[in-house]
């Protein structure tokens, strides 16, 4: 295997690159955060082509890093334009024997991955909220006040993209004659309740009725 690496490198245009006992160890901790420009311990790298997804020939990473695009921004009134780098280079992997022996890296263009970053963030706040529920109590023998107080507060999770979650039920105290209510008075509550928050939320899933509680699921 040595001799066979050997014969690869004396093919090469350029030595192959090695790291130093400090790069090394500054590598290993770096495995969550992929190595960018300087940072990179490699003298000589190849540029993945992001057409063709192949790499292109060995190149000086220094050479890569002083020629890389600037960008002038919008000139203020009394303010010097500042002129920033528009792309940076990341490490995609190491040297291995099928890339000749040299690390792969790739030109991130700064504003298309702010943008990947945004949106990877919305996503993520939608997929929370989706698994966020908020649960609104009504007893069976709520008074009209309250149940348009609680209308409102469903009604304002769900505008959020909170998914909500209705319990009717009896009381916890307050005994039951006052709020037992019938079972036509409950259908009823339940009724009016979806009826009124119909233009903003569907059920979705299938509600969960017992003898003293039904859950109505809400998105």
């Amino acid at each position: 295997l040595r001799n066979s690496r050997i014969i690869l490198f004396q093919d090469c245009q350029h030595a192959p690159p090695t790291l130093s006992a400090s790069r090394r160890r500054f590598a290993s901790n770096t495995k969550d955060a992929p190595l960018v420009n300087n940072n990179i311990p490699y003298t000589h790298v190849r540029i993945v082509d992001p057409e063709t997804r192949k790499p292109l020939p060995p190149k000086l990473l220094t050479e890569i890093i002083d020629n890389l695009p600037t960008e002038i921004q919008s000139k203020q009134e009394g303010v010097l334009p500042k002129v920033f780098v528009s792309q940076y280079v990341q490490l995609v992997a190491p040297p291995s024997q099928a890339t000749g022996g040299y690390a792969l890296v790739k030109l991130i263009d700064r504003k298309e991955e702010a943008a990947r970053e945004r949106a990877q963030r919305l996503k993520a706040r939608e997929s929370r909220k989706a698994n966020e529920a908020k649960e609104i109590q009504f007893a069976w023998g709520i008074g009209p006040a309250d149940i348009q107080h609680k209308l409102r507060k469903a009604r304002q999770e769900l505008s959020r993209g909170v998914r909500v979650q209705l319990l009717f039920a009896r009381k916890a105290t307050g005994g039951a004659q006052r709020d037992i209510g019938t079972k036509t008075k409950q259908n009823t509550l339940v009724t009016q309740v979806l009826e009124a928050l119909g233009d903003v939320a569907r059920e979705w899933r299938m509600r969960d009725e017992r003898r003293d509680t039904v859950v109505v699921y809400l998105q």
